[in-house]
């Protein structure tokens, strides 16, 4: 048996909820195959007593900021007590890499990451690749500028892993309550895969769906929301609804337009998925993702990111 030790937070946000969400799902299985999977929230002595440890960046999300060193020192720690250690970075986007982590871990592995990899050895304005894209091409600046760190040896980048994305969890009407609620009580009967709401062939009244936030920290985040509602123009739907009379919207549409936000991959592309209405997205060939739910023409609708 080879025993994998997760330390992790738990199930205490979206993507934490949908990172964890297979390990507990299909915990039986890995271990038929050979995987004796356990979930650990603390550095304890026993943390350690592992063929392999899987570190999710959550775990030390608010520690980068003052205590960075810390951090690394901890992590390097790990790896000479452990034959394998893998860092899971759990963020949205193909960016905001933690460089300095790659050259401790042996995997650096992410639910979505830039197909061409050598992007990776430029700095990005905004920490993702489309941002830097609206810097360059549109002037769009932030308050507070800000660029990637870029990876500088090719071994570094061979380091990187796509793992699985946030489509593996469950985004039923009660899915995320159930997800935060099993985090207080572990029963495994809280966790199961969700069913498709409504078939795609159902009556669908609601030609194209756009709800959207625009507010971000970043401008350049911001811009292609903002761009695409100053194309579409008036009526758009605004401000946020109960999950029930959200899905059901979402039932009713032929379309849903779901930009990029934080990541490229948000959670309404899941929710889509299920309600069976056409997925519309921007352009999203440039990033690598398992399960590889985005397929243009198949799965999803693609537009330019100039529009």
């Amino acid at each position: 048996m080879n025993h994998v030790n997760v330390l992790t937070p738990g199930f205490n946000s979206p993507n934490g909820c949908a990172f964890l969400f297979p390990l507990v799902v299909h915990r039986r299985m890995l271990a038929n195959y050979g995987f004796g999977v356990r979930l650990r929230n603390a550095v304890t002595p026993t943390l350690l007593d592992c063929d392999t440890l899987i570190v999710d960046s959550k775990f030390y999300r608010d520690r980068w900021q003052g205590d960075a060193a810390a951090v690394i020192d901890t992590l390097e720690y790990f790896k000479t007590q452990i034959p394998r250690l893998i860092y899971c970075d759990t963020t949205d986007s193909t960016g905001s890499l933690k460089v300095d982590v790659l050259p401790i871990v042996d995997c650096y592995a992410k639910a979505q990451l830039l197909r061409n990899r050598s992007e990776y050895g430029a700095p990005h304005y905004g920490h993702r690749i489309y941002t830097d894209y609206y810097h360059r091409r549109a002037g769009i600046t932030d308050d507070e500028p800000d660029w990637s760190e870029p990876v500088s040896q090719n071994s570094h980048l061979e380091k990187l892993a796509v793992s699985w994305n946030s489509g593996l969890a469950d985004y039923s009407l009660l899915g995320p309550a159930r997800m935060s609620l099993y985090g207080h009580f572990p029963v495994s009967s809280l966790l199961s895969f969700p069913r498709r709401r409504t078939p795609p062939d159902c009556p669908r009244p609601m030609q194209l769906h756009v709800r959207m936030g625009t507010t971000y920290a970043r401008a350049s985040i911001s811009y292609q929301r903002e761009m695409i509602l100053s194309r579409l123009g008036p009526p758009v739907a605004a401000g946020k609804i109960n999950r029930r009379s959200y899905l059901d919207e979402l039932s009713r549409a032929q379309s849903v337009l779901s930009p990029f936000g934080l990541g490229e991959i948000t959670l309404k592309d899941y929710e889509v998925f299920l309600s069976g209405a056409c997925l519309i997205k921007p352009n999203m060939n440039h990033l690598e993702t398992w399960p590889d739910l985005f397929r243009p023409g198949e799965t999803v609708a693609c537009f330019d990111w100039d529009l």
